[in-house]
């Protein structure tokens, strides 16, 4: 089951979010060889996407995974609430590790 955590954007700032990821036993896990993605919608069952991530492996080592996106990006996005979530594929295997409502703030300087 993945963890809920709500995140909230100003419309036209960079948004960044790192996760570390670890075992059961708190220990780091190497994530070299895996891959990262998110996308924020509207609802769950929309089939329009408003916003997708860059997920970029910072440290993969030391489990250590960011998810962006940039002010051109966070532009576009009307304020209001919507949802989100972050997926890893490790072979064959998909496991969403967070999900959550993002909360969208217009921006006032433009």
């Amino acid at each position: 089951m993945p963890a809920t955590r709500n995140i909230e954007i100003y419309q036209g700032d960079t948004y960044s979010h790192q996760l570390t990821l670890k075992n059961n036993a708190n220990a780091v896990i190497n994530i070299t060889s895996r891959t990262y993605s998110g996308q924020i919608r509207k609802r769950r069952s929309s089939t329009t996407i408003t916003a997708t991530f860059t997920a970029e492996i910072t440290d993969g080592a030391n489990g250590v995974v960011v998810f962006s996106l940039t002010p051109a990006i966070t532009s576009n996005i009307t304020s209001g609430v919507y949802v989100y979530d972050f997926q890893e594929v490790n072979g064959s295997t998909v496991t969403t590790l967070l999900t959550g409502n993002v909360t969208v703030t217009g921006e006032v300087t433009r």
